[in-house]
């Protein structure tokens, strides 16, 4: 009869401490993903391990999941410290992460060690990441630039050739990249040539030129 009333008297406590929880610790309990245990009165500790409690508030009542491709869509509603708490409730090995990873968009994350994963998918598309990224030193090598070219020079030397072999020859020996090889394309009142390839634009330069060269030539004979 003391057992029947101690058990009674357990059940009462239990469901009087479930009816103090919200929504997303009891899912957890459910799920197992919290556990409860048994403590000393004289403990100064919670009756339950108040981090799995914590990391369920901190996820907005999201359920942590098994499956890589539900974890990747929930952490992108999440901030840097719910993902965390998100992902130490769910446990996911490291095979599993590196498959959220890949969901989230995630690159040279193979080599990875659990740890560093869990960092990773945290602060992706953070503030965190992009101070992270605001940080990471840069190439010593500045950026290439180019000396000024005489455009108007260039397609009057190009006037003056005879053949095509000749004006690719001067092109070649002029080093023009291709904003430059358009704006001589542009000089010789040349249109529709952004989409063409270097070699294409070369060759319709010298065309272009070429052609209004021997045009005058025959007019200064007619």
């Amino acid at each position: 009869m003391n057992g029947l009333k101690a058990f009674v008297a357990l059940q009462a406590r239990l469901y009087q401490f479930l009816a103090h929880q919200d929504e997303a610790t009891l899912q957890a309990i459910a799920s197992g993903t919290v556990q409860l245990k048994v403590s000393a009165p004289d403990e100064a500790q919670a009756p339950f391990d108040a981090r799995p409690h914590e990391e369920a508030k901190a996820s907005r009542g999201l359920m942590p999941s098994d499956d890589p491709l539900q974890v990747a869509q929930d952490l992108g509603r999440l901030s840097e410290h719910e993902r965390r708490a998100y992902l130490n409730a769910a446990g996911m090995s490291v095979a599993g992460l590196k498959r959220v990873a890949k969901f989230m968009g995630l690159t040279r994350y193979s080599n990875l060690n659990r740890t560093n994963l869990v960092d990773r998918l945290a602060t992706h598309g953070t503030d965190h990441e992009v101070d992270e990224v605001k940080a990471a030193p840069t190439s010593a090598t500045p950026p290439e630039k180019r000396l000024d070219v005489d455009v108007a020079a260039i397609a009057t030397r190009l006037r003056e050739t005879e053949t095509e072999e000749e004006g690719t020859a001067y092109l070649h020996a002029e080093h023009l990249d291709r904003e430059s090889l358009l704006a001589v394309a542009a000089e010789l009142q040349l249109t529709r040539v952004n989409r063409l390839s270097q070699t294409e634009l070369e060759k319709r330069v010298l065309k272009q030129a070429i052609g209004a060269r021997r045009k005058f030539a025959g007019l200064r004979k007619w």
